[in-house]
């Protein structure tokens, strides 16, 4: 009677090992939608239950048939699986890889990106409102965005983040930038640069998405070889208040970078062109900050009474601590800031 009592534990001990090592793989058979994903889980299950078995034929001792069919199902178990993924590779590879979810995303794409295009014409955003932070959303953009994100989610998912159309990329960077998502907005921009041969206004958003992002040293040095390739494409008729915004932008990346010359290059430059308010400012401001950074007292006052003359000076007070540290116990400095 103990005898049979210890060969029904073992008979048991072993199925429990089966199942349990079957029930803690967390195989979800609804995400195995394409023939190295089967393969992987294949590969899986005969890890698992190829020990299974041999534990089982060791362990088993009654009836006494249990240990041998144990051993044939761990030797056959090996070579039957191989069938069955041959088998499904070639007649009903078909049904195995299809997916209905992934199919309609695919054609719900050209949809979605021209309802997005549609939405950004109607709330009026372009490069102007983009470049100058002005461009704002509305509802019916927000609700395109949505779909638009939403559509793409399921690409990712099925399709591993495979190529996206160019005008996708465009529009879902135009998008997020309009929401201020820097970031984003940035990384669908590289992407489209990748596919299409754009023009100088495309690299000029893409360098205020990468600059706004405030990520250090490397969105910085992205958004200064943005607008490298934006001034390389640039018309020779090009508005000259845009040239200067556009040198203004990129010595302001140099100045983050450290460049102080060449940043005081481009920005010299740039005030050559300038004759909007809003140029002639920024062009004080970060000259200012180059010149006080690189430890050019005189200079930097220069620029600050400009910019404080221009009605502007509040500019400077946040940042105190980093572009014009150097200066803010500085009297003169304190009493042209008001600080």
């Amino acid at each position: 009677m103990a005898d049979q009592q210890t060969n029904n534990t073992r008979e048991s001990a072993s199925t429990q090992v089966l199942a349990a090592a079957l029930s803690n793989q967390q195989i979800d058979p609804g995400q195995v939608l394409t023939p190295t994903q089967l393969l992987a889980a294949v590969l899986v299950l005969l890890v698992v239950s190829v020990p299974a078995f041999i534990a089982g034929a060791a362990t088993t001792t009654s009836p006494g048939w249990v240990p041998a069919m144990f051993a044939v199902a761990a030797v056959l178990d090996v070579p039957l699986a191989l069938l069955f993924v041959y088998r499904l590779l070639t007649k009903y590879r078909q049904q195995i890889t299809s997916d209905a979810v992934y199919e309609r995303a695919v054609l719900r794409v050209p949809h979605a990106s021209r309802d997005l295009d549609e939405s950004l014409t109607h709330a009026g955003i372009d490069t102007e409102g983009l470049v100058t932070g002005t461009a704002t959303v509305d509802q019916q953009v927000r609700t395109a965005l949505e779909q638009m994100e939403a559509v793409m989610s399921i690409l990712r998912d099925r399709a591993g983040g495979g190529a996206v159309p160019p005008d996708v990329e465009l529009n879902l960077a135009r998008a997020l930038m309009a929401e201020r998502r820097w970031a984003e907005a940035a990384e669908h921009f590289d992407r489209y640069v990748t596919q299409v041969e754009v023009d100088w206004e495309v690299h000029f958003v893409r360098g205020v998405a990468h600059g706004n992002t405030r990520g250090g040293p490397s969105s910085d040095l992205s958004a200064w070889r943005a607008y490298n390739e934006a001034i390389a494409l640039l018309p020779d008729d090009t508005e000259p208040n845009v040239a200067a915004r556009l040198f203004a932008y990129r010595g302001a990346m140099a100045k983050r970078l450290g460049r102080y010359d060449q940043a005081e290059a481009d920005l010299q430059l740039a005030r050559r062109h300038a004759t909007a308010n809003y140029e002639i400012t920024d062009i004080a401001y970060n000259l200012a900050a180059v010149y006080a950074l690189a430890g050019r007292r005189d200079e930097a006052l220069t620029e600050l009474r400009t910019l404080r003359d221009l009605g502007h000076i509040a500019l400077v007070r946040g940042h105190l601590d980093d572009y014009f540290s150097t200066l803010r116990q500085d009297p003169e400095f304190r009493q042209i800031t008001g600080t």
